[in-house]
This record gives C-alpha cells, structure tokens and sequence, in this order.
C-alpha cells in the first residue's frame, strides 16, 4: 500500500478549508453550531473557560453572567446574530486537526472565539482578547 505524499495531504487539507469558507458550507456550520450550543452539547477548555469567566466579569455590558454558560451563550447570540465566521484548518499541518470556526473582535475590542464542531459537540478552544 502506498504511503500518501505529505505535498498531496497539505494539498488535500488547503481544498477542504477553502470548501469550509463556501457561503454554504459556512452557513451549514453556523446552523450546526447553533443547533448543538441550543441543545446543550458543548465542552469548553480550560483555558477558554478561564479567559472568558475574566472578559465576562471585566466586561459586563456583554450582558453574560461569568460562567461556562455565559460564554456559550455570548457565542449562541453571535452566531444567531450572524457574525462573520470563518473557517480555519485545525492542527499542523493546516487542518490535519479538522477545521475550526473563528469570530473575530466580537466586542469590539478584539475578542477572538475558536470553536469546533468534534461529533456530536460544540468544543470551545478559545475565547480571549
């Protein structure tokens, strides 16, 4: 059995991010994201969770209580909204990891959020300014 070339796999990768930021592939994934956040199906990382009890404590005219559901809830209310998301490869290589969705400065002042859809739930990676 041939070994696939790591030229053709980075290849491979690079055409299933550019497919993921495809107006219907990303609004797919907005309705996924939405659909997992509302049925409660998410894990956030420690160090998303740590960074975002601070910002929602920090800044309370986000309107979120300081806790693992006022994250995901600020991130329920954004994607509802329909703040640009962007797809990104996961991993190094670039999406050897699966892809990830980003919004970015969701306050205004830079707050960066990373999710991922990992089976059946939403993964919060990041959260921070």
């Amino acid at each position: 059995m041939a070994v696939p070339d790591e030229n053709a796999l980075r290849q491979a990768w690079q055409e299933a991010i550019a497919r993921a930021n495809e107006g219907r592939s990303l609004d797919e994934a907005r309705r996924r994201l939405i659909q997992l956040l509302e049925a409660d199906a998410w894990l956030i990382s420690q160090r998303a969770e740590t960074d975002g009890r601070r910002i929602l404590r920090e800044q309370p005219a986000l309107g979120k209580r300081p806790t693992q559901w006022g994250i995901c809830e600020l991130i329920l209310e954004c994607l509802r909204a329909g703040f640009p998301l962007r797809a990104i490869g996961m991993g190094e290589p670039q999406g050897s990891n699966g892809i990830g969705y980003i919004m970015r400065n969701v306050d205004g002042a830079g707050l960066y959020i990373k999710v991922m859809i990992d089976e059946d739930r939403v993964r919060v990676l990041s959260f921070h300014n």
